[in-house]
């Protein structure tokens, strides 16, 4: 900064601030809090919904304005803004994004409670993971396809069979795992290992969660089964990649990682 030249705020204010959080105790969300829904976001799941009602807390993001509503209105501008980022990079096309959340944010500025500008967030998530799906969905399947795609998406973190999607489609195991391999090119394990292996990337890179937690919440018989089966799938022990991606910026859309 030039000689003469004045801030605006200077750093005596930050460094207010700060010695405040500290005195009350308060403490932002970490960047693997604040992480998690938009991967659950682009990846059509809607524990995005819950995470974002969570997460969109001034308990939890700090105080922006004195005023309680305009500060909820500020929290709803900054979530929906990156929430429109990682739906461009998941493939939703651009002005669908920021008209969607144009409207939200109009709708929000005129809110007058803190409980109408929630409801507004927890709708817009809703909305968005729809597009997500929606757009996952654009290749053409069958309706007993389509209703296992649903209902993987779903219940992927959950022991599942073809006698499970067998049920949920009326069509015999058999029958289903042929059209399932013709339709979408992959068997329906294959299928079901690539959603986990691309979920466990996540859990890897954006949380602190052990790998027996990791293993066991996406439905692995166990530790020893899914360190094999990562490795396999990715070159990597889920311990060496999380060393050389941990808080990386990876974007997880369908079965493709991108850096």
């Amino acid at each position: 900064m030039a000689k003469g030249d004045k801030r605006i705020i200077s750093f005596d204010e930050i460094r207010q601030l700060l010695h405040d959080n500290a005195e009350t105790g308060f403490v932002h969300t970490t960047y693997q809090e604040e992480s998690r829904r938009f991967h659950y976001l682009i990846n059509g799941d809607k524990r995005a919904i819950k995470e974002s009602q969570r997460i969109c807390n001034a308990d939890l993001q700090g105080k922006l304005s004195d005023d309680p509503v305009r500060n909820q209105q500020y929290l709803f501008i900054i979530n929906t803004g990156l929430a429109t980022r990682y739906l461009i990079e998941a493939g939703i096309p651009q002005e669908t994004v920021y008209s969607t959340s144009d409207v939200y944010i109009r709708r929000a500025d005129k809110a007058t409670s803190i409980e109408e500008i929630m409801l507004l967030d927890k709708e817009l998530w809703t909305v968005m993971v729809e597009m997500v799906r929606e757009f996952k969905k654009e290749s053409l399947y069958s309706k007993p396809i389509l209703q296992c795609l649903n209902y993987i998406d779903s219940h992927f973190n959950e022991k599942l069979t073809l006698e499970s999607l067998s049920e949920e489609t009326g069509l015999s195991a058999c029958y289903l795992a042929v059209l399932f391999k013709k339709e979408t090119g992959k068997t329906f394990g294959n299928y079901l290992t690539d959603i986990r292996i691309e979920t466990s990337k996540a859990l890897l890179t954006k949380t602190d969660y052990s790998y027996s937690q990791i293993a066991y919440s996406l439905a692995f018989c166990s530790q020893s089964y899914f360190i094999q089966t990562f490795k396999n799938r990715t070159g990597y022990t889920p311990m060496q990649y999380r060393m050389k991606y941990y808080n990386a910026n990876i974007t997880i859309v369908g079965n493709n990682t991108y850096l």
